[in-house]
């Protein structure tokens, strides 16, 4: 009997390892997204200043950051230098008009020149990069010194290398259309810690 009890555990703890999970190798995804730090925690207005005039513009929900409306701005208490920032929009429908803030500059999220970089000639705006409303939109903002390039959905929209400041926020304006955030995550580099 006690022979029959340990050949069953032995073939239990054998069939049991056997069948243990493998982790899974690290996907393209993750390994690109090294080095990177959420900038919205899905949680809370932390490490960001709402407007005290208009807080009714900015909610929370379902792990979304949505402007809600309304006219104000949202900014990072902290500055950045040089860093790649990375997040997804969505417009909730058509006429949407809002801006994300680099270093303290707009990069328009308008209906029909979104990307556009305002003052400047070379980084116009890329709408058939996007998606229409109700779909998602990945950006990617790098800046490092004067160099800025924007990726939309994957692909190059511009790169300009002449720009100031080199140092500042970065923020979401608020214009009147509901357009929710989500995945806001930045690299920020050595230089600029």
């Amino acid at each position: 009997m006690t022979r029959c009890l340990l050949v069953a555990t032995v073939l239990v703890t054998a069939f049991t390892l056997y069948c243990a999970p493998v982790p899974a190798e690290e996907s393209a995804e993750e390994k690109q997204e090294e080095g990177f730090q959420p900038l919205f925690d899905g949680e809370s207005f932390a490490g960001w200043r709402v407007s005290e005039t208009t807080p009714e513009s900015w909610k929370i929900e379902e792990g979304l950051l949505v402007l809600t409306g309304g006219s104000s701005h949202l900014f990072t208490k902290e500055e950045f230098g040089d860093f790649i920032v990375r997040f997804e929009w969505r417009p909730a429908k058509k006429g949407y008009n809002s801006g994300f803030f680099i270093r303290g500059c707009q990069i328009q999220m308008a209906e029909g020149g979104a990307g556009m970089l305002f003052g400047s000639e070379e980084a116009k705006g890329v709408p058939k990069l996007h998606h229409p409303p109700g779909q998602w939109n990945q950006w990617e903002v790098s800046c490092i010194g004067p160099k800025v390039s924007l990726k939309v959905n994957g692909k190059p929209a511009w790169e300009i290398d002449n720009f100031k400041p080199l140092r500042g926020p970065l923020g979401i304006e608020a214009e009147g259309h509901t357009i929710e955030f989500r995945k806001m995550r930045i690299k920020r580099f050595p230089e600029d810690q």
